[in-house]
């Protein structure tokens, strides 16, 4: 904190690594989209290939294909192979994005104003409104994201140890909080004078 208007409300200042890189790609999100395919593709190829390899089947497993139980049967396990496919082909897809990511070769720079967030490396640091970062906690780490940006990812290291970094967290949720009512009461002046105008 500082009495200087014009200096942040809070700087932090660390060394982004890969692993840290990797903490935020195996975060647990909801597939959309196309990437939906990455889940349930390998499910119905496998109900599609028990169905077309029926009678061979028959000599592979242990129960009878041909009865209604063994057909559910065949049915619970194209399903699992298929799942368990998924996440295989899931986990490989992620470990090549975190190979591929960018990891910063200096200094992470991360600046809280009033009125914006800013983190990169030294010149080079994006500008985030706080109303649209989301935020995501973990025992070692701090996300922010917002849809279409590069995220901003915060490791225990950077703060004073684990309260602290709960702090900044619950900090980023007021600031975005706070905006939105900035916001919303700036509509409704807007709209109160429109109407006196009128």
């Amino acid at each position: 904190m500082t009495d200087n208007p014009k200096a942040p409300i809070r700087q932090l200042r660390f060394q982004l690594t890969r692993e840290d890189v990797a903490a935020y790609h195996f975060l647990p999100r909801e597939l959309v989209g196309a990437e939906k395919l990455w889940l349930f593709g390998p499910i119905l190829l496998c109900g599609a290939a028990v169905g077309y390899f029926d009678e061979n089947l028959k000599a592979i497993v242990p129960w009878d294909t041909d009865t209604q139980l063994g057909q559910l049967l065949s049915v619970i396990a194209a399903i699992a192979a298929g799942y368990a496919l998924s996440l295989v082909l899931l986990t490989a897809r992620t470990r090549h994005r975190i190979s591929g990511a960018k990891v910063p070769a200096g200094e992470t720079l991360v600046d809280a104003y009033p009125q914006l967030l800013f983190a990169g490396e030294s010149g080079d640091q994006s500008s985030y409104a706080w109303s649209k970062l989301n935020v995501t906690e973990t025992a070692t780490h701090v996300f922010l994201t917002q849809p279409g940006r590069a995220p901003v990812i915060l490791p225990l290291r950077a703060f004073d140890g684990a309260a602290d970094m709960a702090n900044f967290a619950a900090f980023v949720r007021v600031m975005g909080r706070d905006e939105d009512s900035e916001d919303d009461q700036d509509s409704q002046n807007d709209g109160a004078a429109a109407a006196k105008d009128n």
